[in-house]
């Protein structure tokens, strides 16, 4: 064989074994919510079940708020949150919710993540965006006055919705529910659904301030622009464990949380499903630009 004959053969070779490279590994991302621990005497842990869960194994960490049953009650349980689930960490995200703050102090909070609670972020070819649902809300007890907040956190997040166009997908990671029966168009019930419901949740301090009114008409605009909406929420687990429902725009709302710490001696009215709890996992393949999620059985222990 001659001499360029033998180089043509080893780049043809090498041409070859770029076609047939192995496909792209999917990037995995964890979506945990209402992870505390009801038995934790000073209410400063998550559920056993999931301190034995590898999750320095994920690419990204989800959290939908109620971390704890006092979550920032003390700068020692904001330690020992980030000791297991690294809130401290740029791949950490965390959509605060009521138990989070209940009693507790949100400027340590933001201390511990260094970041506000409120804030949208690009990677692997999405967008994410995480929503503090707690400001004005009616199961907490507020001194101050919100509304600066809550209306910088309004004009972010539509700023965000009226420009995104390349991005694949929209994830907006939020705690307390924010699909409506209305908006379902009466397909769901989400009295029986999550944990808790108020199909008027105040989103700004402006008039009409409503998640339905104000954000899900931009939403549907992104959909129509060719990027995928989720919204994926934390506070769920006492009615039902994992939840999906796409709207008939395109839209995809889900929601995970676990309960199944609490004991069974006295299980209070508004718990009503004593099934396997469920965690929920995202794989992301970039290069096909998809977003695929499951529901997965947390049965680690028994109780």
């Amino acid at each position: 064989m001659k001499k360029c004959d033998k180089i043509f053969l080893i780049l043809t070779i090498i041409l070859l074994s770029g076609c047939n490279s192995p496909r792209e590994t999917p990037k995995q991302y964890l979506f945990l919510g209402h992870t505390y621990d009801w038995g934790a005497p000073n209410s400063d842990r998550i559920d056993r079940r999931l301190e034995q869960l590898p999750l320095q194994n994920y690419d990204q960490l989800w959290l939908g708020g109620d971390l704890c049953n006092r979550s920032s009650k003390s700068t020692a349980t904001l330690s020992y949150l980030d000791s297991i689930l690294g809130i401290s960490k740029p791949t950490t995200h965390w959509a605060l919710g009521n138990h989070d703050l209940t009693e507790g102090n949100l400027q340590w909070i933001e201390s511990a993540t260094g970041r506000k609670t409120y804030y949208g972020t690009y990677f692997d070819g999405l967008y994410l965006f995480v929503l503090n649902t707690n400001f004005n809300h009616p199961q907490l007890v507020s001194t101050k006055d919100d509304c600066p907040a809550q209306n910088e956190q309004y004009e972010l997040f539509k700023g965000i919705m009226d420009t995104i166009t390349t991005a694949s997908h929209l994830v907006v990671l939020h705690h307390h529910n924010l699909l409506t029966d209305a908006i379902a168009r009466q397909q769901t019930d989400m009295n029986l659904t999550c944990n808790f419901y108020r199909d008027q949740l105040p989103f700004s301090c402006y008039s009409d301030s409503s998640f339905q009114q104000q954000i899900y008409p931009r939403l549907v605009d992104v959909q129509k622009r060719g990027v995928q909406v989720v919204l994926v929420g934390g506070d769920f687990g006492q009615r039902h464990k994992g939840f999906q429902f796409r709207t008939q725009e395109g839209v995809w709302f889900l929601g995970s949380g676990i309960n199944n710490s609490m004991g069974r001696e006295h299980i209070p009215p508004y718990v009503t499903n004593l099934q396997r709890d469920s965690i929920l996992l995202f794989e992301r393949n970039i290069e096909k630009r998809t977003l695929e999620w499951h529901f997965l059985a947390l049965d680690a222990y028994k109780h």
